[in-house]
């Protein structure tokens, strides 16, 4: 029984033994898997971290996107009033241009009109001169038509006085020399 019991005592101390190396090899494995759970948990928090900040990163990114494509919207908004905008400023521009031209034929044919006028004065002058200077003439001969028409009134005037003194010496004649005027005071 000895002899059992130490059989049973050695199985048991060699199990023992072997569960002791198994339990430290178990050991040594749960450190190993304890530490790989650890690094795998620090590395699962680090991806989830990094998930984290992808996620954040990812909404930060469509907030961008969203907020481009609002731009986007807004200024293709703008370009379209703008381009709205330049033709009806291209329509005003090109009346605009319209009525100037028409402005400046206005305004040529005004300046021609005024070099037509300013050459009709200038002829007008000349001719002005022309009838001044005939004027004058005509006023120098008018004058001395003046004077032989007043010569000519004179002699009518002094011939009319003659012959009504005549006339009256003939009514008055009565026969003698009194009462006859003289003709001799001219």
């Amino acid at each position: 029984m000895y002899l059992a019991i130490s059989v049973v005592a050695a199985m048991c101390a060699f199990l023992a033994a072997v569960k002791t190396r198994n339990a430290k090899r178990l050991g040594t494995d749960l450190r190993q898997k304890t530490v790989e759970a650890e690094s795998f948990q620090l590395t699962a928090q680090t991806m989830e971290q990094r998930l984290h900040t992808e996620e954040a990163a990812r909404m930060q990114l469509a907030d961008r996107i969203t907020k481009v494509e609002t731009a986007l919207r807004e200024s293709e908004d703008t370009a379209c009033r703008l381009r709205q905008e330049l033709q009806t400023e291209r329509r005003k521009y090109k009346e605009l241009q319209a009525e100037l031209d028409s402005t400046k034929d206005a305004h040529d044919a005004a300046i021609s009109a005024m070099w037509s006028a300013r050459n009709e004065v200038d002829n007008l002058g000349q001719e002005n001169g022309k009838l001044t200077e005939a004027l004058n003439t005509e006023r120098e001969a008018a004058e001395h038509l003046r004077e032989e028409l007043l010569k000519e009134q004179a002699y009518r005037l002094s011939t009319e006085g003659r012959i009504m003194r005549e006339v009256n010496n003939l009514l008055c004649y009565d026969g003698t020399a009194h009462g006859q005027e003289d003709l001799s005071d001219e």
